[in-house]
């Protein structure tokens, strides 16, 4: 009986066997020889037990000597294994519409004339015949003016008329209240209120507080009278947490917020026109809370989020149009077909209020060779980054591998759609770019050569990121909210903000200096004059202090011309600071702007009347 002997198959001999059990296009005959000559090779050779590298036991196989080359062949097959060769998938097997991909050809830069697209589209914007602000706004137009082109009455009565409403049915709700219920002491949201608290909201958007009390704190570090003096902290909260509402009272989920939404961008739609180029992308607003259509994507600034696809001017970041997913409720265009794709119908419904012959840019996550025949058919350019398994493109870019700043391209026969497969040198993977308006020449960017068609997505796509990075500043939807529509509410807040500064900006003067086109500087601009247009609304025969305890005045009233000048009175009165209970120091000089009220004098005139008054501290 023969022994059996372990036997050792060495690399050469495996990958052999490999070649043998893979190769489809070998003749039967040098099949068989192969076979014949590893079988041999590998019993001739002795076999050592041993471990692999990582420690892995080596291959190991019981044969004996007289086993004939098939029970060889058979010892070394794996469990699960086929030696049947697999059928090669031809090119554009997966396409579910057929799709033509052969109408691909190659073409090369140093062509001249250097192969470029042949479409020709007419710019024509929507119902104007040229783009930039077409509100009714001059170079001396103020901040508030601008947020009014946008946040004008239309919009100012429809929020007054949501929060009341909601309020009065709340009330109803809790009625008889209880000792200390908001309920018992809510009084209708007025115009004046409403000013006051988007200023407060603006204001709590630029100093970022983890709670609300402590905008009211007295502490040395914290202590801000501006909050105190616009509302009462009862009030504020009460309007804040318990009252907001921007839709029906009885409305459930996206009727929430969407109206609200949908009438603002309306409004920008009406004060500015895009210019030629348009970015289209994902915007996201951070949110952790339970939501039906919350997303997660770890790629992301926040893992969780609320998804919204936006459509900005690509030269100035105005947002022009917004779309909120939720899901299979998302409110497309019905006159979409609604059998196309998921990036035909966002395109359809971000575009609507656009004209002809417009330039969008997104990234591969929308570019599709549907999409793009669709832009084609609406007058509407594209350039977009793809993914290399999309169908449709030329079937190079999948397995093509590319040197150092290396680039090949390719056109339609139609000369229609230009693509480009290009490496940089940081780059691990090459970039493929598929375009309705571009050429195969290269621009020259410091140092290196750079396709032009790479550097304008480059300059044009950034729309979006842009708006999120100036949103994120001094955004007020960073704030923790148990509500997903307050979310939206803050952060459309803040994009209608950001646009308005963006109008701001168009219409100034050259010669204006770059700290006061800053949006911070914008921000606080419109915070004072939302407090004096408060203060203009309020009534003269309004009480004092209608809720009752320590007497109040209206301090916008006060603050109007926003200085104290020290002045002299005939009437002496007693000074706040260098009296004592048992010694009272009187003064003739007082603030201009708080003689009216000599019980408020503000904390920074007395620095004021020391000096001038010459009283002893």
């Amino acid at each position: 009986m023969a022994s059996n002997k372990r036997r050792r198959v060495t690399a050469e001999q495996a990958l052999a066997l490999f070649r043998d059990l893979t190769d489809v296009e070998t003749d039967e005959s040098d099949l068989e020889s192969d076979r014949s000559s590893s079988s041999s090779d590998f019993r001739s050779t002795s076999r050592t037990s041993g471990t692999g590298v990582g420690g892995t036991d080596n291959y190991e196989s019981d044969t004996t000597s007289s086993d004939s080359d098939e029970d060889d062949r058979g010892a070394l097959a794996q469990p699960g294994t086929s030696h049947r060769p697999k059928r090669k998938r031809q090119n554009g097997a997966r396409s579910s519409n057929n799709m033509p991909i052969s109408d691909w050809r190659s073409v090369k830069a140093e062509d001249r004339p250097v192969p470029k697209t042949s479409l020709d589209f007419p710019f024509l914007p929507k119902n104007r015949n040229e783009p930039g602000v077409w509100a009714e706004l001059t170079a001396d137009s103020s901040a508030l003016s601008c947020f009014r082109c946008l946040f004008d009455d239309e919009v100012t009565n429809l929020l007054l008329d949501a929060i009341n409403r909601y309020a009065q049915v709340q009330v109803q709700k809790h009625t008889p209240p209880t000792r200390h219920s908001r309920y018992s002491k809510w009084t209708d949201l007025s115009k004046e209120e409403l000013f006051k608290f988007l200023a407060v909201l603006t204001a709590m958007g630029i100093d970022e507080r983890d709670r609300l009390e402590d905008y009211r704190s007295e502490h040395m570090a914290l202590y801000t009278p501006f909050h105190s003096q616009m509302f009462s902290q009862t009030r504020f909260e009460m309007i804040y947490s318990t009252m907001l509402h921007v839709g029906e009272p009885d409305s459930e989920r996206k009727a929430k917020i969407e109206p609200f939404v949908n009438l603002l961008i309306d409004k920008y739609n009406n004060a500015f026109t895009p210019y030629e180029n348009l970015s289209l992308d994902e915007m996201i607003v951070g949110w952790k809370g339970r939501w039906k259509y919350k997303q997660y994507n770890a790629t992301k600034p926040h893992k969780y989020h609320i998804k919204s696809f936006g459509l900005t001017d690509s030269s100035t970041g105005y947002v022009l149009n917004l779309l909120t997913y939720y899901g299979k409720d998302t409110s497309y265009d019905p006159e979409t077909d609604q059998n196309s794709g998921h990036a035909i119908k966002i395109f359809d419904t971000l575009l609507k209020p656009i004209g002809k012959g417009y330039h969008v840019f997104a990234d591969r996550y929308y570019t599709t060779r549907a999409l793009i025949d669709h832009l084609i058919s609406k007058d509407i350019y594209y350039t977009g980054t793809v993914q290399v398994n999309r169908v449709g493109f030329p079937p190079e870019i999948k397995t093509m591998r590319l040197g150092h700043m290396e680039s090949k391209h390719w056109m339609t026969e139609t000369d229609s759609i230009f693509c480009l497969s290009w490496k940089d040198k940081k780059a691990k993977k090459p970039v493929v770019l598929a375009s309705t308006k571009a050429c195969a020449d290269f621009k020259n960017k410091g140092r290196k050569s750079v396709p032009s068609s790479i550097d304008c997505y480059n300059q044009n796509m950034n729309g979006c990121d842009l708006t999120d990075r100036m949103v994120g500043y001094f955004g007020l939807q960073k704030r923790r909210s148990f509500k997903w529509w307050k979310k939206i509410f803050h952060w459309i807040l803040e994009i209608t903000t950001n646009n308005a500064h963006k109008l701001y900006v168009l219409t100034r003067p050259p010669t204006t200096k770059k700290k006061h086109l800053q949006l911070k500087f914008f921000k606080l601009q419109l915070i004072e004059q939302l407090a004096e247009a408060a203060a203009e609304l309020a009534p003269n025969n309004a009480p004092v202090n209608p809720s009752g305890g320590r007497p109040r005045t209206n301090p916008v009233e006060r603050l109007e011309y926003t200085k104290h000048m020290i002045i002299y009175t005939p009437e002496d009165r007693r000074c706040r600071v260098c009296s004592r209970p048992g010694k009272k120091i009187r003064t003739n000089f007082a603030c201009e702007g708080c003689t009216g009220q000599p019980h408020l004098h503000p904390k920074h005139c007395f620095k004021i009347w020391h000096t001038q008054a010459n009283l002893p501290n």
